[in-house]
């Protein structure tokens, strides 16, 4: 930062400029369920939209309100300009209290463009960022006299609203490729049905689950011959990662034998997430499978494919719904799977749905490879831009 003395800009230590105030600690029993003041964790702070309630009258610093500044210092972290009313804010969450030599936006662009310094100083694999009140203090921020905040930080809301705009447009369009894949799958099996009638399930192929470990065995990560197949493995696009997948012994293997999946198959989940569908991919063919799937074993006649993109229609997922039944967890039996109903087709109708959904897979994914390079792109611009701002170059 030795280049901005130059500009009449000064460094200071953050405890210089600003204090940060702790929220409360709280015990499990004081979190509750309803009261006057929700209780802002971590979580809320992000994505979670889980609220836990306080009834506790505390001081005035351990609440926060619109407009003022937060920042998250343990596991997620980051800044927040708080727009959500009065709460209490959580030990993890620092309340951001600027002296009257910093403006508050422009320290808000300063902890988001410093968390990006954090991060790559606790280093890449750390996956519990944790940032002490003493190491924040005492870390150094370029300071230029307050009016030149203000203008920085109007810069930087002016580019911002345009790089959010891009990011709406980008998801937008992600959005309508997305639907118009869904509703073409849903117009296709449609004009099948009216023309062909309908077929159960169960006319089509047998209707298998699969099968619990035996008590005391669970799969583990170091790979054998033997994968098991477990719902947290079933992908929204129809697959299996092999990202966590976990693995039995020869032993255990041998005592479920029976349940495996062929590549052949269909899959779908029965128990818990209803629903998820599609094709094991060969690598994994004759792996065991969860209980809380069945395979679809089909007869000759009827291609993989086909039944699997039948299984990811709005009609699919409405008989679905209709079939499952709630107790302690939801519930698909096999039987009442296997009384859901699909369009007929000839061999040549599935392979031209087939041919059809495969070419608006491959357009999604294209579309979502570039979405990821614009969004990375638009990241990219934002962090450049603080960069700027905070060495004297933003014009």
């Amino acid at each position: 930062m030795k280049d901005v003395a130059k500009k009449g800009w000064e460094t200071r230590l953050l405890g210089e400029v600003c204090k940060l105030v702790n929220g409360r600690a709280y015990k499990k029993p004081e979190l509750l369920d309803d009261g006057p003041y929700p209780v802002l964790r971590v979580g809320n702070f992000f994505t979670n939209n889980h609220w836990y309630y306080s009834d506790l009258e505390l001081d005035e610093d351990k609440y926060c309100d619109d407009g003022d500044l937060l920042y998250a210092w343990s596991a997620s972290f980051g800044p927040r300009i708080w727009e959500g009313g009065k709460v209490i804010y959580h030990y993890h969450i620092w309340k951001v209290l600027p002296s009257d030599r910093v403006d508050r936006d422009f320290l808000y662009y300063f902890f988001d463009w410093d968390k990006e310094l954090i991060k790559k100083e606790q280093g890449a694999g750390a996956t519990m960022i944790h940032v002490s009140k003493g190491s924040m203090e005492a870390r150094a921020m370029p300071l230029p006299p307050l009016e030149e905040q203000q203008r920085i930080v109007a810069v930087l809301d002016e580019a911002f609203e345009g790089l959010a705009r891009a990011r709406a447009h980008a998801e937008a369009n992600l959005s309508d490729a997305e639907q118009i894949a869904a509703r073409s799958l849903d117009v296709i099996l449609e004009d099948l049905s009216t023309r062909n009638g309908r077929i159960t399930v169960q006319e089509i192929a047998a209707v298998k689950g699969g099968k619990r470990l035996p008590k005391g065995s669970k799969p583990g990560p170091t790979p054998t011959p033997h994968p098991y197949i477990s719902v947290k493995d079933l992908t929204e696009d129809g697959t299996v990662s092999t990202a966590k997948l976990g693995y039995i012994s020869a032993q255990v293997q041998r005592s479920i034998a029976r349940y495996t999946i062929s590549s052949r198959d269909v899959y779908i989940s029965i128990a818990g997430t209803i629903g998820k569908s599609g094709i094991v991919p060969d690598e994994l063919d004759e792996a065991n499978l969860t209980e809380n799937a069945a395979k679809l074993v089909l007869t000759d006649g009827w291609a993989t494919e086909y039944v699997y993109w039948c299984t990811r229609s709005a009609d699919f997922a409405v008989q679905t719904s209709e079939q499952t039944r709630v107790a302690a967890q939801p519930k698909l039996a096999l039987q009442r799977l296997g009384a859901i109903t699909i369009p007929k087709a000839t061999e040549a109708e599935q392979i031209a749905v087939c041919e059809k959904m495969n070419a608006l897979r491959v357009t999604r994914s294209e579309l979502v490879e570039a979405y990821s390079k614009k969004l990375q792109d638009l990241d990219d611009l934002r962090q450049s831009l603080l960069q700027k701002a905070f060495a004297g170059e933003l014009t």
